[in-house]
């Protein structure tokens, strides 16, 4: 059954680090400074034993706030 309009926003976007540094144009260091940010933790979740996700949306948000 294929998802719906509503469903297909409400659904979380997560990225890879790697997707998440050619969104924004980030160097390695630069994206991995920002996300071992404490503001960025909870756009951040843990997969397995060293892998991370990261919500785009939520990570959107906390970088406008912290560099506007």
């Amino acid at each position: 059954m294929p998802a719906t309009k509503l469903q297909e926003r409400a659904r979380t976007k997560y990225v890879t680090p790697k997707e998440f540094r050619e969104q924004y144009s980030l160097s390695p260091t630069q994206t991995y400074r920002i996300l071992a940010l404490p503001e960025m933790q909870e756009a951040i979740i843990k997969t397995g034993t060293r892998g991370k996700k990261v919500n785009l949306d939520r990570a959107f948000e906390i970088m406008q706030q912290l560099y506007n």
